[in-house]
């Protein structure tokens, strides 16, 4: 089955610092964790709710290379720094901003720091993906490469 590599050019380039932003192998999209950083590694905000929704962005431009929205996540996991603070103060109004019912199934992780001391949270999703939308993948070389 054909593998393909995501890195859409509105995120910084991961391959720089030794990864992908997003992976299909075997019909499962893989996701790394997105954060508030735009494609200059600049953090983006300094509270929950501004990172939070920059992370949700970056990873809507994901699922928009493959044709995919946030009504197609199936699960996502988040990762929060203090999150007796910042779950329901900030984190959650972005979380109700972004899903409807039938939501996804959702799991908090609480954390003392993430990979950057400035990162408050760090979200990943899950996409069933069938053999259809596989196959209806355009690879161009560059947002996404055929592997």
């Amino acid at each position: 089955m054909t593998s393909y590599a995501i890195n859409p050019p509105e995120l910084k380039d991961a391959r720089d610092i030794g990864y992908n932003h997003a992976r299909i192998d075997g019909g499962t999209f893989y996701m790394a964790g997105q954060v508030a950083m735009d494609a200059d590694s600049a953090v983006v905000g300094d509270d929950i709710e501004t990172q939070a929704r920059k992370a949700y962005e970056n990873v809507g431009i994901l699922l928009g290379a493959i044709d995919k929205g946030y009504e197609d996540i199936a699960k996502v996991t988040t990762h929060i720094v203090d999150p007796a603070e910042h779950y329901y103060d900030g984190y959650k109004a972005v979380y109700w901003e972004t899903f409807e019912e039938p939501y996804p199934c959702h799991t908090v992780l609480g954390h003392d720091q993430l990979a950057n001391e400035d990162y408050l949270v760090e979200i990943e999703v899950e996409v069933p993906l069938s053999a259809a939308d596989v196959e209806a993948i355009e690879p161009d070389g560059e947002t996404i490469r055929e592997l």
